[in-house]
């Protein structure tokens, strides 16, 4: 296979962001001369299902046919950017764009505040820095797009722009945010002063054969070694940030809990997500086994195996002393990523593949508490002890029970299938503290989880007034959505070889195949 090769591009696969972002910018001028809100969120709902088709689409394309390629302007790698998609990249694609959708939907129904426009116009940016960076084989294009899911989500954190704790955790999140940002751009200045590329498939190339030499882009320069470190260095920085991961994780309690309640969920369900990307991108496609830093491979992989486990610990005390219960998912979800980013380090497909199979249930789970405490939120605020309100909305209590049994681990869902691929990796590689933490934080965190139930099912009194309370059927039906999402993936995991076989395949071929990521540069004039 050579995509490189093949005269006909899929337009498909370059142009999603940038039609994203050309509607964001067509529903802002729109807001200008339109007033009616019913338009801006069919505007934004049907758009973000088009691009949802379009990204079921690429994940069968790579699959069927392997990676795919998009050169911007016609001109291929290493001259201009290119889009590089893969298994991994196409599979995570779609998991961000779904709960994109779901939060779509749910928005409808949420949404009673003004300036709906300009929420849309912040949620479709969202979206498109987001499959940006997932989508982006070149290493400053996806700094770039960085910076267009950032100041999205900087905005949105600060949308009630009338509540002070909105505006504060907005300037905190973004100050750290622009300092993360700032090392990823160093990390990219010292790619292309190094590589003389910024192109991910010459970079993988040449961290692999020091004596390679591309077109137009040449061999590598001066003390290559350290150059590499340095980038990884600042890096990680960045993608340990955006999966808050410890020390970077004090951004995500304090932004989360003051976002919209759909941009909650697509806090811990998309952005996230890209920092684990991220890293796998990182430690195996640029810098992987048998690559000219591989006796560092192992410190580096020690140190995050170290914040690993301090996230996952930290998280889990943290949740059971919350009283705010976007506080509580906050926590939830720091701790399981940081038992992604132990799963990752492992140096292994089988830990590459449990952490992929985990960021998908927990961006699920997590997403599904939001949506489904959105509307005891709405009906009696954020305390854990209101969550009672919930008795009065089935399928939210459902939806609940069936994230905190994700959560926890409970077969046939998801989440004990990914976190059995973890302990099992753990097993495999004599990392019998990682089954500690494992075993530890479960249990821990089922303490917290049991207390969340356990308020679900108390009664409470005191209901708001909110003509939302009337009619919550599209936060029902994105509340069942994401319910059946969860089931269908654990049972189509459990009943179906080929669905393992595609999980164990995406971390086998991201850790030991990557020559398929570059060998198309073999083609480029």
């Amino acid at each position: 296979m050579n995509n490189a090769l093949s005269p006909l591009q899929d337009p498909l696969i370059g142009i999603t962001p940038l039609y994203l972002i050309a509607m964001a910018f067509l529903l802002t001028a729109l807001g200008l001369v339109i007033k009616d809100n019913r338009f801006f969120k069919a505007f934004a709902v049907t758009n973000i299902a088009i691009v949802l088709a379009i990204s079921t689409y690429v994940l069968w394309k790579a699959v069927k046919n392997g990676i795919q390629l998009y050169f911007f302007g016609g001109y291929p790698a290493p001259l201009g950017i290119t889009y590089e998609i893969d298994e991994l990249n196409a599979l995570l694609g779609l998991l961000a764009t779904s709960i994109m959708f779901l939060s779509g939907i749910y928005s409808i129904w949420y949404m009673k505040y003004p300036r709906v426009y300009l929420y849309y116009t912040l949620m479709l940016a969202l979206l498109a820095g987001s499959l940006g960076c997932l989508y982006t084989g070149d290493y400053f294009n996806f700094f770039v797009m960085l910076e267009v899911l950032s100041l999205s989500a900087y905005a949105l954190v600060a949308y009630f722009r009338d509540s002070p704790r909105s505006i504060e955790a907005a300037i905190r999140f973004a100050f750290i945010g622009i300092v993360s940002s700032g090392f990823y751009l160093l990390s990219a200045f010292i790619a292309y002063a190094s590589y003389g590329t910024l192109t991910m498939a010459d970079i993988a190339l040449k961290a692999r054969h020091l004596d390679a030499t591309v077109p137009l882009s040449g061999g590598v320069v001066g003390n290559i070694v350290m150059a590499s470190a340095m980038m990884i260095a600042l890096a990680t920085w960045t993608w340990t940030f955006k999966a808050a991961i410890f020390p970077n994780y004090f951004w995500l309690p304090d932004a989360v809990p003051e976002a919209p309640t759909p941009i909650s969920a697509i806090f811990v369900g998309v952005i996230d997500l890209i920092g684990v990307y991220g890293a796998i991108r990182m430690f195996y496609t640029l810098f992987g086994q048998n690559t000219l830093i591989s006796h560092f491979r192992p410190y580096i992989f020690a140190v995050l195996q170290v914040l690993g486990a301090v996230s996952v610990i930290l998280g889990a005390l943290l949740l059971l002393i919350q009283e705010d219960i976007k506080k509580f998912i906050a926590y939830s979800t720091i701790s399981h990523l940081g038992l992604i980013f132990m799963a990752l380090s492992l140096d292994t497909a089988d830990g590459v593949s449990a952490s992929i199979l985990h960021t998908i249930s927990n961006s699920l789970a997590e997403s599904l508490l939001f949506y489904s405490a959105g509307i005891a939120i709405v009906a009696t605020g954020r305390s854990i002890d209101t969550l009672g309100a919930l008795r009065k909305y089935r399928v939210a209590l459902i939806g609940i029970i069936v994230a905190i049994l994700n959560l926890i681990g409970l077969p046939p869902l998801v989440g004990f299938w990914s976190k059995y691929l973890i302990f099992k990796a753990f097993l495999d590689t004599g990392r019998i503290y990682g089954v500690i933490v494992l075993v530890l934080a479960t249990g821990i965190s089922a303490i917290g989880y049991f207390r969340i139930l356990f308020n679900a099912f108390r009664t409470v009194d005191k209901v708001k007034e909110d003509p939302r309370l009337r009619n919550t059927a599209l936060a029902d039906i994105t509340i069942v959505l994401c319910i059946a999402t969860l089931i269908a993936v654990g049972l189509l995991y459990m009943l179906n070889p080929v669905v393992r076989e595609f999980i164990s395949g995406v971390g086998y071929r991201t850790v030991y195949e990557c020559k398929t990521y570059y060998e198309f540069l073999s083609s480029s004039p």
